[in-house]
């Protein structure tokens, strides 16, 4: 497996490190409380030495980190779309005792392209918050897993009104001051930062964390390496749940020709070209992409909040967090990290590593005894460190 050239061709090119608007006061009391050993891991003697590529610190954690299945109840969520009579699924884990403590964080989990409540990554991040006490749901992208959707409106990963709705119950079942925070991954990391951008001072999250998420999703138009390598495996689940699911609503507005296409759609571009963009009626795949991530209308840093976009409408701390050597979502997403941690409010984090890989990071010369903890970590402690400062604010004030 070939590595990925760095640097990338951006300007100013990209490097690893951890941005932040330090004259916001909030954003400087969560970086000066937050414990830097959890947000480094290019130091030698943390990451695995023998994986030496972003492929490999990608795809080997997946074969050979083997969490214990969580217990979970399950409840459905009604979603907010006028007209339509759906619902999504929350999968709840709570604390290992048993008891729901409300001077805990409540996690909102989102999970990847074709995961659900399932996924490996996803089960070490409840284990460990779960042993701290802390309750955590997560949703489930509508259609995935065992979930239905009756009407016409199938999956979408722009839409964001699921999220909302998710974000809405838990704050309204919160105690008083409880902070409730969002952690996604991959696709629902894109879909998890596209939500705490749009909805802006209407946020239900006090905080959210974006793991290996393309903030601008246009970039991926000319990611080759995971169009080719990464991208076939992925849209060939993701195609075959569309098509085995989906087929009487997509037939409903494609032609035979179109149905073809999306039924031989190669990567996930061709996928997200060949339906999501005709189904849901994008004028074409940019279009899309504009609409999908949080820098997806970003113009350029000059010129104010209008040329940065919605970007500049985050008000809840936002940390994203990717890898320069990841193989699936272009980093250059990031386009210039340095000032996208100063657009708006200040509220947005960027943390890159060198290495990684996506939803990766793994540790140590036997990664599997580590699971995926560094993520997971990253993700929680960045989430107390604010959950800290909140508490801070609110004694000050009271």
């Amino acid at each position: 497996l070939g590595d990925i050239a760095l640097p990338y061709d951006t300007t100013p090119p990209l490097k690893p490190g951890f941005y932040f608007d330090s004259s916001n006061p909030v954003s400087s009391a969560i970086v000066n409380g937050w414990d830097e050993s959890f947000r480094t891991y290019d130091e030698k003697g943390r990451d695995t030495p023998w994986l030496v590529t972003g492929d490999t610190r990608t795809g080997v954690p997946f074969i050979v980190n083997h969490l214990p299945e969580q217990k979970l109840v399950r409840r459905w969520l009604p979603t907010n779309i006028p007209g339509e009579k759906e619902a999504v699924i929350l999968d709840f884990a709570f604390p290992s005792d048993g008891v729901h403590r409300g001077d805990r964080p409540i996690y909102l989990i989102l999970h990847g392209l074709n995961g659900g409540s399932n996924e490996g990554y996803v089960r070490d991040f409840v284990a460990r918050r779960r042993a701290e006490g802390s309750t955590v749901a997560i949703l489930v992208t509508r259609g995935l897993m065992d979930s239905p959707i009756l009407g016409a409106n199938i999956v979408l990963f722009p839409r964001t009104s699921d999220v909302a709705s998710a974000a809405r119950a838990l704050r309204k079942a919160a105690g008083p001051g409880q902070t409730v925070a969002g952690v996604g991954y991959s696709m629902g990391a894109i879909v998890l930062a596209n939500y705490v951008a749009r909805s802006g001072q209407g946020c239900d999250l006090d905080a959210a964390v974006s793991l290996s998420g393309a903030l601008d999703t246009r970039v991926q138009l000319d990611f080759k390496h995971s169009t080719r390598f990464w991208q076939p495996f992925l849209a060939k689940t993701l195609r075959e749940t569309m098509t085995g699911k989906f087929m009487d609503q997509i037939r409903g507005r494609l032609t035979p020709e179109q149905v073809i296409e999306v039924e031989e759609a190669a990567s996930i571009v061709d996928l997200d070209r060949s339906l999501f963009v005709r189904y849901h009626g994008f004028n074409d795949i940019i279009h899309y992409y504009s609409e999908l991530g949080a820098m997806g209308d970003w113009v350029s840093f000059d010129g104010g909040a209008n040329n940065a976009g919605r970007i500049s409408n985050v008000t809840v701390p936002l940390l994203t967090v990717n890898s320069l050597d990841d193989p699936i979502g272009d980093p250059r997403c990031i386009r210039d990290p340095a000032k996208v941690a100063k657009t708006g409010m200040g509220y947005v984090f960027v943390l890159l590593t060198k290495k990684g890989g996506h939803v990766g990071w793994p540790l140590g010369m036997n990664p599997s005894t580590e699971g995926w903890r560094w993520m997971s970590d990253v993700a929680s402690s960045f989430v107390e460190s604010v959950n800290r400062v909140r508490h801070a604010q609110s004694m000050t004030s009271t």
